[in-house]
């Protein structure tokens, strides 16, 4: 009897303070607002087998977020703001290592589009967030 009623202060206690154990559980103001995006990344009109997209804040100041390109595609969640995006994908070369003889993978995606990225998204929190990017090998002229 004396076992039962320390059970049940016990659960009554558990019970009561669970609101306060819960309150530092939940989302924080302090961190950036997130929101799903998602597109496609196409390269020379054919889409991006795989490949890597970052969405970085265009000022440098706060979070960057990233997702992995399947098949032309994309989907993650992202801080609110203007973005710089950088694209990269790679795929295996025609040269073979000299020591083994093994495979090399060679970026294909210029430049201007990664490293040295002119692209540039604005991820709003009452918009669709939904992007293409249609990269170009070739000058157009």
């Amino acid at each position: 009897m004396f076992y039962s009623m320390i059970k049940r202060l016990v659960l009554v206690m558990t019970v009561l303070s669970l609101p306060f154990v819960l309150q530092g559980c939940g989302t924080s103001d302090s961190g950036p607002v997130m929101v799903p995006i998602k597109g496609t990344v196409k390269i020379d009109g054919t889409p991006v087998p795989k490949g890597d997209i970052i969405f970085e804040p265009a000022d440098g100041q706060g979070p960057a977020a990233a997702g992995v390109i399947s098949e032309g595609q994309f989907e993650f969640e992202a801080p609110v703001g203007m973005k710089k995006v950088m694209i990269f994908a790679s795929r295996k070369s025609v040269k073979k290592g000299r020591d083994f003889g093994e495979d090399l993978m060679e970026s294909y995606i210029p430049t201007k589009y990664n490293t040295e990225s002119e692209l540039q998204e604005n991820v709003d929190p009452d918009a669709e967030n939904q992007f293409q990017f249609d990269l170009q090998t070739k000058s157009s002229g």
